[in-house]
């Protein structure tokens, strides 16, 4: 059997829901200029362990001081143009970083995916929102001969994303090792991955909550130069197993 690691380009129809973020959480942009985290991919899009979408940040009127305020992050199967509780671009250039009136954030496009933190060493949920990283986890994910996965959806390869700068000047990269996975990780996995169903963001519930919903959520990242899906390949791992992440 061939499992569907990425999620497919699919038109969705269900509107934006708001949720929180869960924890634990991580996001590349938590990483300071010359730091690095190290990561093994857990499940797949197939089994409700990856999954993408649009975010962006809301304000709402408070009713006491009659001012916009930040209201949290809002989730949407697909772009959700301009809503009225879209939040106002902020001035960076000025101390106060005021908003400024007129104008609106841009929502973003992620991709979310289980992994586990070889810091860590804890089950967590990687949210990127930088293109390029995903185009390159994506290039990765098609080099199938040498990046492989189990029959259980988990990848026989760590990924090491570093950052590099700072501002307008930040860039991203994504490294890729070829581990077998351990069998600790195999059977803390049997026993945690009905813990998480990343489709639940979109439903307005905790993905931290386990299975809330039939539905595989939302699209993509991860077609090859042809169009298709990304699909894996059982090949044994080309590796040697000695440690433990």
């Amino acid at each position: 059997m061939t499992l569907t690691i990425m999620p497919p380009e699919l038109v969705a129809e269900k509107d934006k829901i708001e949720t929180k973020e869960p924890q634990p959480y991580w996001k590349p942009s938590s990483l300071k200029d010359g730091e690095s985290e190290e990561f093994r991919l857990l499940g797949c899009y197939q089994t409700g362990h990856a999954v993408t979408g649009w975010q962006y940040a809301s304000e709402v009127l408070d009713d006491k001081s009659g001012e916009l305020r930040f209201n949290g992050f809002v989730v949407s199967r697909s772009h959700p143009g301009t809503p009225s509780d879209i939040a106002r671009e902020t001035d960076w250039s000025k101390p106060d970083r005021p908003k400024i009136d007129g104008t609106s954030v841009k929502p973003r496009r992620f991709l979310a995916w289980v992994a586990t933190s070889a810091a860590r060493g804890r089950l967590e949920v990687m949210f990127i929102e930088q293109k390029s990283l995903r185009e390159q986890l994506t290039e990765i994910l098609q080099e199938d001969e040498d990046y492989t996965w189990t029959d259980d959806g988990l990848a026989n390869f760590s990924i090491k994303i570093s950052r590099k700068g700072t501002g307008l000047e930040t860039s991203y990269s994504i490294l890729p090792k070829v581990r077998a996975v351990p069998d600790k990780i195999k059977k803390e996995w049997e026993t945690q991955k009905e813990s998480i169903w990343l489709p639940n963001f979109f439903e307005g519930e905790d993905p931290f909550a386990g299975r809330k919903t039939d539905e595989k959520g939302l699209p993509a990242g991860g077609t090859d130069k042809h169009g298709a899906t990304v699909l894996t390949k059982k090949a044994k791992p080309k590796t040697n197993n000695d440690t433990e992440f």
